[in-house]
């Protein structure tokens, strides 16, 4: 990557964040609209805290701007519900303190070397990894903006239909891309069973009859106004039960990534619609090694967690990546998640 590419994927990152802010007040900014979200001013403060420490003080060795910004914007310091009484940034001085960190890491890229050896360094990973955190928490922002009953965009309509039969046999889970996180690696050999799955996600109207059976709504649905669309807003425990109900059943994560790598040409919205729920438990592969710190994937592995695959209407290409796995607790419904069938042979 050369340091001209980089600039240009910080400089996306903040044109989506700026784009889905601009047009807020400081009220909407501040107010925290739910205990699973936090207010949108910590995160954007949470923002430009994540790139201070990782690009100016990790690797240029700068001083911190504020020392108590390592309590207030730390992830797991707080949590959630309780942001919104921190004595957080207000809307401008954040805006302020994330420009100024900007400002420093552009003067700073042109003295990095980035085929020098170092991991944190090799092809820019550590750049990739700043514009990809700011793009995630873009999306965390508009899920927060949903949460408040905001207009969104929602996902493309449902064309697809029938199934596709993905053959038994070998291929290579994971990812070997220079800005893939750590819980993509190692790319190892999986050998699977042939299995069905769907060419399409369900939609409002395939879901509909579930609820008229007695299931749940979604939050905030309305199945009536776009029928065609696919349905978002779904737990897991709700796709999980809504799969069983039609006689089918989840993908495992293995599968989804063998279908995406091996047949995605015959798969309506991978990415781009919403996030899919598998089956599987979020792990680490054979081999796994935290980099650069454990809490982006370590610390969440285990039985608590079920691992979301594809990318929705707000994800953006650099992050929806066949390989990239998202994960969340199985009651969530805060998120973009959706859902596609699968079957046995």
């Amino acid at each position: 990557m050369s340091p001209s590419e980089l600039v240009l994927a910080l400089e996306h990152a903040r044109e989506r964040t700026e784009a889905l802010l601009e047009p807020l007040s400081d009220e909407q900014l501040t107010r925290q609209v739910s205990p699973l979200q936090s207010p949108l001013v910590w995160d954007l403060a949470h923002i430009g805290h994540f790139e201070e420490l990782w690009l100016l003080r990790r690797v240029g060795g700068r001083r911190p701007v504020s020392p108590k910004f390592d309590d207030l914007y730390d992830s797991f310091a707080h949590p959630r519900g309780e942001r919104g009484r921190l004595p957080l940034l207000s809307p401008e001085a954040a805006r302020a303190y994330v420009g100024a960190v900007r400002e420093a890491v552009l003067g700073l890229l042109p003295e990095l070397s980035f085929n020098g050896g170092d991991p944190l360094l090799e092809r820019g990973f550590v750049v990739g990894m700043v514009a990809q955190h700011e793009l995630q928490h873009a999306e965390t922002m508009a899920q927060t903006l949903a949460l408040a009953g905001l207009p969104e965009q929602g996902p493309p309509e449902v064309r697809a239909s029938g199934e596709v039969t993905v053959p038994a046999g070998p291929f290579t889970l994971g990812s070997t891309e220079p800005w893939a996180y750590d819980n993509e690696r190692p790319a190892h050999v999986v050998d699977l069973p042939s299995f069905r799955i769907d060419r399409a996600l369900v939609t409002n109207g395939e879901y509909a009859a579930f609820v008229e059976d007695g299931a749940a709504a979604p939050p905030g649905w309305d199945p009536a106004a776009r029928p065609h669309a696919p349905v978002q807003h779904v737990s897991f425990d709700e796709a999980e039960a809504y799969v069983r109900w039609a006689g089918k059943r989840l993908p495992t994560e293995p599968e989804w990534e063998k279908a995406a790598k091996t047949v995605a040409g015959e798969l309506e919205h991978l990415t781009g619609a919403v996030w899919q729920w598998t089956s599987s438990f979020f792990d680490g592969y054979p081999g796994f090694s935290a980099f650069p710190y454990a809490e982006y994937s370590e610390a969440f592995f285990g039985s608590d967690y079920r691992v979301l695959r594809g990318g929705s209407w707000f994800t953006d290409p650099l992050v929806a990546r066949p390989t990239f796995r998202n994960w969340d607790l199985p009651q969530r419904r805060q998120i973009f998640s959706g859902l596609r069938c699968a079957r046995d042979v």
